[in-house]
């Protein structure tokens, strides 16, 4: 079942949505996501069933409903996420989805035991892994783009990447009304996970290169609305869609490549710049970069911190009785 396919099903009668004569594996994923509320929810949990089902039948397995499903059938797709090499958080998250689905099928009584009960997840690691760049990379990399409309499109995204430490799904929401001003700062309202919002002042050099990529949409006869999305690389119209996360991570990697930038990163890695740039070099205080990064817990922030891991600043060093007197 695809985007598509999903779409033209919101249109059933709610007596065909649930339906008790289902007989195909398709039914039972359409009923299951007709009760998120978010799109982004749908489609995330739509492609992670739809590579595990399609695991499924290329290794000649058939599974119509939700009875069908067996322990192995799990084990076996874990397997295969693992041996794609990707990371612990990643296959975990991609389960998820799978684990979500099962409790649904339990809970409307399609089955009658949790098969996968059975499968040991990966430990996923708690410490950060997401690898930085240097600055000296950071400057190559913002300096990479041509002076064309997409290179300057290119060079807006990198800079709200490496200037504001956003995550790719908050950069792919903003629009036109989110900038506005506020006293003497132009202020760039941003919904973050949870849908909190928080509101980042933007520097200069930021303002700057919005304002060129702007200019370079109006020499081209055409006019965004409040409503429009500010990331728009469209061709010969205007697309109303919002830049997806995808296409940011192969924008940043193009440009990682193309200055001989060989270390596995991603736009996350952006955001860890500048969270232990802020940390490390600038010493802003923690709760302060927790803020700016729309971090709701402080731990979380603290991950970042490459000075807890530096033995010249060890509390050890600071402990010093000879300037007290003895009494």
């Amino acid at each position: 079942m695809d985007p598509m396919e999903l779409n033209k099903k919101k249109h059933l009668s709610l007596k065909e949505i649930y339906s008790d004569k289902k007989n195909d594996i398709e039914s039972f994923l359409n009923e299951f996501l007709f009760q998120f509320i978010s799109e982004e929810t749908k489609r995330a949990y739509l492609s992670d069933l739809n590579n595990f089902f399609l695991f499924l039948r290329n290794n000649q397995e058939t599974v119509n409903e939700p009875g069908q499903l067996r322990s192995y059938h799990f084990q076996a797709y874990r397997d295969h996420l693992i041996n794609c090499d990707l990371s612990s958080a990643s296959i975990n998250r991609k389960l998820v989805a799978l684990r979500s689905f099962i409790k649904w099928s339990m809970a409307l009584k399609y089955i009658d035991h949790n098969p996968f009960d059975a499968v040991k997840l990966p430990k996923v690691q708690t410490e950060n892994e997401t690898i930085a760049f240097s600055d000296e990379e950071v400057s190559l990399i913002l300096n990479k783009p041509k002076s064309d409309y997409k290179g300057e499109a290119h060079r807006t995204i990198l800079y709200l990447l490496f200037h504001l430490g956003l995550r790719r799904s908050e950069l792919s929401k903003i629009k036109i009304r989110d900038i506005y001003q506020d006293h003497q700062h132009l202020i760039l309202k941003i919904q973050g996970k949870g849908k909190k919002i928080r509101e980042i002042p933007l520097p200069i050099i930021v303002q700057n290169q919005i304002k060129k990529y702007l200019n370079l949409i109006g020499q081209r006869e055409r006019t965004l609305s409040e409503s429009d999305y500010l990331i728009q690389l469209f061709k010969n119209k205007i697309n109303p869609n919002p830049i997806d996360g995808s296409s940011i991570f192969r924008i940043i990697n193009k440009y990682a490549k193309e200055c001989g930038i060989q270390k596995r990163i991603s736009p996350h890695s952006a955001r860890a710049t500048v969270i232990s740039h802020l940390l490390d070099t600038q010493k802003i205080p923690m709760r302060d970069v927790a803020t700016f990064a729309g971090h709701s817990k402080i731990t979380t922030t603290e991950r970042y911190d490459k000075r807890r891991n530096n033995m010249s600043n060890s509390p050890s060093y600071k402990v010093n009785y000879k300037d007290k007197k003895l009494a």
